[in-house]
């Protein structure tokens, strides 16, 4: 009865680590390859009271929301020598959104 146990114990233990290696393989492979998904702009496009972003520039998926739109990622380089001022998020992790539509005569740059 004791060997039953223990080799039931063994094949758990074998199964979870077996497990952990494919989630490990998986998000490496997978996840990571889908981190590289980057889309270029065909049109300008508005960001209301900011200015706006030329056809060609190239942003990265984020994630797809289930209320019908996708989130990208647009990374900047300021040099180190510019003012920037800082903000103060109430929440950890804040995500302020800027809403794109295609630039036409009624943008506000």
């Amino acid at each position: 009865m004791k060997k039953l146990i223990g080799s039931k114990l063994f094949v758990f233990i074998i199964g979870v680590l077996l497990g952990m290696s494919l989630w490990g393989l998986y998000s490496l492979i997978i996840v990571k390859s889908a981190d590289n998904v980057y889309f270029k702009l065909k049109y300008d496009y508005c960001i209301e009271n900011i200015g706006y972003l030329k056809a060609g520039t190239l942003i990265q998926v984020d994630k797809g929301m289930s209320e019908g739109f996708t989130r990208f990622v647009l990374y900047l380089n300021i040099s180190d020598g510019e003012e920037v001022e800082k903000y103060n998020a109430k929440e950890k992790d804040m995500i302020i959104p800027y809403w794109l539509q295609v630039k036409d005569s009624t943008c506000n740059e």
